[in-house]
């Protein structure tokens, strides 16, 4: 799996998302966003990942190759939500609303356990459903 794939469609589905809610937003003088805005990339992600998985390997990945592929990418998912969400704020000030709670208190270590959770499941899931998709199409 290509973990700077995963990471570059996972930045550019948030940035894009966020782009798209500011615009809505503006326009319809709205309050839209929403918590789907954390996973969304993730899921996405992880189903480019599994579909190109398939067209090399002609298979859907092990249940050993989904859970290394989903534990890695959750800690990369993880770490780029940090990033976007407190130091990219300054350059969209849509990001801010993904600032979860104060750095470090016990309400962002909570927080952050639980969008890992939904990542690491997330991408699990999404992998396996990514190459699936793909072996179907290809019949």
């Amino acid at each position: 799996m290509n973990y700077l794939r995963y990471a570059g469609v996972f930045v550019g589905v948030a940035v894009g998302v966020a782009l798209l809610v500011m615009g809505l937003n503006r326009w319809t003088d709205a309050g839209l966003g929403s918590s789907a805005q954390l996973l969304a990339p993730a899921m996405i992600a992880a189903v480019i990942e599994g579909r190109c998985f398939a067209r090399t390997a002609a298979r859907k990945p092990t249940g050993t190759e989904a859970w290394r592929f989903a534990l890695m990418a959750t800690g990369l998912a993880v770490m780029l939500n940090l990033l976007l969400s407190y130091a990219a704020t300054r350059l969209m000030p849509e990001f801010a609303k993904l600032t979860i709670a104060p750095f470090a208190s016990q309400q962002f270590v909570m927080l952050l356990a639980l969008y890992g959770l939904g990542y690491l499941l997330s991408n699990r899931f999404f992998v396996g459903l990514g190459a699936g998709n793909e072996l179907a199409r290809k019949g």
